[in-house]
Parts: structure tokens; C-alpha cells; sequence
């Protein structure tokens, strides 16, 4: 949920960078000169967006994941972008496979400015005995408390009626302004229902003794959905302001907790077993980076999916910090034995790029090609790589990458003219990261992101990447999602590259 335009926006200005819409011109000459196509101003003047799903005016924010009868019903926090002092209704996209999308546009008005619902927030759609209630958070920053929970009702999906006769604030001990992101879920052995609610407490969750704030998720039981009763906080973590976006669902032998770090601005999990009371925090638990926002999962029956949304930039700059709301991406969760989980592509994202293209490099350096597989070795003066003509729209790139001595290899955006200046998507198996550099020829690189990445014996990766405009999605091996938003990487040359040794990219291949 957005509170604050601004005060979202301090934990990413770390991710400032310079302004790369154009090639830097070259302060030395270069070992190697590329000669691929030069670059062009990225251009998103008509804000398409077909598979990282956006409105034809306007950007997606926190979806909030509905599945009945083979559809997803995708409502979202609208975010028009303009001065008007109500802001983010409820929008509503559906989709069978997240690869094709029907906008259906609003369903849930805000108030007027000086009501509670001023501006909407996150919230939770459930379907009891025909109706169908979705609690959300009535956010007015001239208000105090400045957040309730509030619901609305339908009995299609469509309409809805709000009921004003419901009104949750919060109960003693928890932060009156920060009360948000509710979620309803069924106790189906004793028919009672729990709502989780993101907040902060000043009551200890173990010793119920008065402690520092900290983020809690409250708890309340229902048996109607109407009459809720404080029950002990469901989680509680000393080490952030709040934990966005809660959501709690089983899975096997497992429960899980996700939530999104308002700190770090990243979306995280938990597990534990459905007999044991202590979380496990995984070796890695984020779910994405830094580029993939207020994630919440909705399950078909057969598989479960996580959707968030990707920040776009000011002004479309690459200079710029992230903006609050944009495009909606969506994972596959996958579920390993020991309980932990992690992220692939869905099959009709996957499914939705099958003609393959031509792939012909426009210019190589240290490359050797054979079908399609293309072997780099890079040396001590100069990265091996091959160059690739512009794409348009959107595309998906496949490879299965094994590193044969090369530690630092991956894939290019922006390859324009001489490759002054690119994005890099790095494997960097000497510190087992996976990570965005802006990098500058001669210069320094400058790292943007990363995440942990699972370095396999064998040193072999099963890469997907999905591309649109200025989205970039990359799944390895049924375990990584990573989420950029780069400019730069839109209508430009791509590459993929080597340094230092030598690295085999075999069954590349390009999809429309």
C-alpha cells in the first residue's frame, strides 16, 4: 500500500545512477571496437504493455490475487499519477495465464477527501456463502488514525456496494496510523476466520511486556466475518518498520508467511512446519529484487503464483530513482522437499513466445560459434562477446550457460556502438551473485542490485528471460526471478559476454 509518496521512494535512492539514455562518449579508445548499431533514444511514448500487464493510462500498484472458475481475478491499486487529493482505487484485470489480460477498470471508488477511503489501500477478496467481501484500507493522511480497515461487498465480482457499517481500527497497543493491508483466511476445522493485519506494535509477542516498536501482524478471529476479536500478533520482527503486504497460505506439509520489506523494498518469506509454532528463515528469503514489489499469491488448485508490480523511473530515465507502482509481473512459486521455495516462469508467460528467430550476431570478440551454441573466452585485456541487432515489443530469450573457467559471465542490455555503456545481468560465481552493474568501459562498475545466486556443481544454468519494453524478468534454474527495470534495454542491441576465461552459451535462442 503507498502511504507516502516520498518517504516510499528514500530506501531506493541507493539505486541512482547516471543518465544512459545516449552513449557516453569514449574518454580513451577502446581495445576493441564493436561497430554494433548505434543506440536510439528509449521510447515507451505509448505505454504498451501486453505481458507485464499496465493500463492504457496509468500504472499498476499492490495486486490483490482472486482465482474462481479458471480466472484471475487481479484487482490492483490504480495509480493515475496526477495531483488529485483521492488516489488509488481498486482497478480490476483478469487473466487465465498471465500471459494475456482483460482490464475491467474500476471496482472500488475512493471516497471523498475528507472521508476514511480518501485513498484505498491493500487489501483481501473472500467469497463466504455467495458473497464475496473484499476488506480493504481506508487510508486519509488528514485523518486521526490515519488508516482503517473497511470492506465492501458483491455477489458477481463486479459491483460492489460498500458497507459503512464496518469499521476496524486499531486496538490498544498497536500503531492507530499504520493499520493496513488486511488479509482473511479460513480456519476450515473450526469454521473461524482470521484476519492479518500489517501494523507495529509496543507489546512484546512472547513476553506480552511493553518492548520498542517494532512490525507486528496483528491477528483477529471471526466467526461472520463482521465481529472481529483481538487475538495475540500472528508475527512480529524487530528488524523493519513494517511488513507490507502480508500473506499466509499452505502448501504441502508447510505453512508460509510473504510479506514485502518496507526497508529494503524487497518482498520476503518464511516457512514452518504446520505442526510447529517457530518460523525458519531460509538461507535466501527474498523472492525477487529490488524491482518487484507488495507481492501476494493466488493458487489454481494446481499451482500457486506470486504477482507484484515493477517500479518505473521518472521521466523514463535510467538516471532516475523508482517511482511507486508500474507494471505487473507474475511468478511461479515451486516448492522443493525440504520446504523452501522457488521461482519460475508461469507456463502461459513461457508458452506465449514460440516463434524462434534467426539469432545472428552483428559483431564477436573471443567467440566461437557452432549451431547454436556460442563458446566465449575472455581474456585479461578484453571480455569475450557476441552483439545482437535491436528487438522490438516483446521477446524471450532462452540458453543453458555452463562456465567453464570464466566466473563472471551473462548478459548485456544497451550493447549499442562501441559498448561504452551497458546494463549487465552478471553471473558472478566468485560471490555467488547474481547482480545488475551499470558498466562503463575503462571505468569502474557500478552495481545497481543483486541477489544471492545457487552456484550448482556442475556450473550449469537454465536461463529464461522475458523482455518488454523496459521490463526485463530473468528465471535460472526453477530458482531465481530478478526483476529490472531498465530503459536503456528498450529497441537497443543486446549481448551476452565473458571475462577472464571461458564460458559456453548453448541452445540460445530468441522467441517472438
Amino acid at each position: 500500500m503507498k502511504i507516502n509518496r516520498t518517504f516510499l521512494c528514500l530506501p531506493l535512492c541507493l539505486a541512482l545512477f547516471n543518465n544512459c539514455t545516449k552513449e557516453d562518449k569514449p574518454t580513451e579508445t577502446p581495445i576493441v571496437e564493436t561497430n554494433a548499431p548505434e543506440c536510439q533514444t528509449p521510447n515507451e511514448s505509448d505505454n504498451t504493455y501486453r505481458t507485464f500487464f499496465k493500463p492504457s493510462i496509468g500504472w499498476v500498484g499492490d495486486p490483490i490475487p482472486f482465482y474462481e472458475n479458471g480466472i484471475f481475478h487481479l484487482f490492483y491499486l490504480y495509480d493515475a499519477r496526477n495531483t488529485m487529493p483521492t488516489f488509488h482505487p481498486w482497478y480490476k484485470v483478469t487473466t487465465s495465464d498471465f500471459a494475456t489480460f482483460t482490464d475491467t477498470s474500476e471496482m472500488i471508488a475512493t471516497g471523498i477527501s475528507n472521508q476514511q477511503d480518501g485513498a484505498l489501500g491493500t487489501g483481501s477478496v473472500f467469497k463466504r456463502n455467495g458473497i464475496y467481501y473484499a476488506f480493504y484500507t481506508g487510508h486519509n493522511g488528514i485523518l486521526d488514525p490515519k488508516e482503517k480497515i473497511m470492506l465492501a461487498t458483491s455477489t458477481d465480482l463486479k459491483n460492489w456496494t460498500k458497507d459503512s457499517s464496518f469499521l476496524l481500527q486499531a486496538s490498544w497497543g498497536y500503531d492507530r496510523n499504520e493499520f493496513r493491508d488486511p488479509i482473511v483466511i479460513e480456519n476450515k476445522s473450526t469454521g473461524m476466520y482470521k484476519m492479518l493485519i500489517a501494523t507495529r506494535s509496543e507489546v512484546s509477542l512472547v513476553s506480552n511486556s511493553t518492548v520498542p516498536w517494532r512490525a507486528v501482524i496483528a491477528q483477529y478471529s471471526s466467526a461472520n466475518l463482521r465481529d472481529w476479536i483481538l487475538e495475540k500478533p500472528f508475527y512480529e520482527d524487530a528488524t523493519t518498520f513494517i511488513t507490507e503486504c502480508p500473506d499466509v497460505f499452505t502448501m504441502g506439509d508447510y505453512q508460509y508467511l510473504i510479506y514485502s520489506n518496507i526497508d529494503d523494498r524487497m518482498v520476503h518469506y518464511k516457512y514452518r512446519l504446520l505442526t510447529a509454532n517457530t518460523w525458519i528463515t531460509p538461507v535466501n528469503t527474498a523472492l525477487d529484487g529490488i524491482a518487484f514489489y507488495a507481492g501476494k499469491t493466488v493458487t489454481d488448485g494446481v499451482n500457486r503464483y506470486i504477482t507484484g508490480w515493477c517500479p518505473t523511473k521518472n521521466k523514463n530515465s535510467d538516471a532516475a530513482v523508482f517511482d511507486w507502482a508500474g507494471s505487473l509481473v507474475t511468478h511461479r512459486l515451486v516448492q522443493h522437499p525440504n520446504g523452501t521455495l522457488g521461482i519460475a516462469i508461469p507456463n502461459g508467460v513461457d508458452n506465449k513466445f514460440i516463434i524462434n528467430r534467426a539469432l545472428n550476431s552483428k559483431i564477436d570478440f573471443g567467440t566461437s560459434k557452432q549451431g547454436d551454441a556460442y563458446t566465449l573466452k575472455g581474456n585479461s585485456a578484453e571480455k569475450a562477446f557476441s552483439v545482437f541487432d535491436r528487438e522490438t515489443g516483446a521477446f524471450k530469450i532462452k540458453a543453458h550457460i555452463k562456465a567453464i573457467s570464466s566466473t563472471q559471465f551473462g548478459f548485456e542490455f544497451g550493447a549499442c556502438g562501441t559498448r561504452n555503456e551497458v546494463f549487465a545481468i552478471v553471473f558472478d560465481l566468485a560471490k555467488n551473485q547474481l547482480r545488475l552493474d551499470k558498466v562503463i568501459k575503462n571505468a569502474s562498475s557500478l552495481n545497481l542490485t543483486q541477489l544471492p545466486l545457487n552456484v550448482p556443481a556442475n556450473k550449469e544454468f537454465d536461463v529464461t528471460i522475458i523482455s518488454e519494453n523496459s521490463v526485463c524478468v530473468i528465471y535460472i534454474n526453477d530458482e531465481i526471478a530478478f526483476t529490472n527495470r531498465i530503459y536503456k534495454m528498450n529497441q537497443n542491441p543486446w549481448a551476452i559476454f565473458a571475462d577472464n576465461g571461458e564460458v559456453t552459451f548453448s541452445d540460445l535462442k530468441l522467441f517472438k
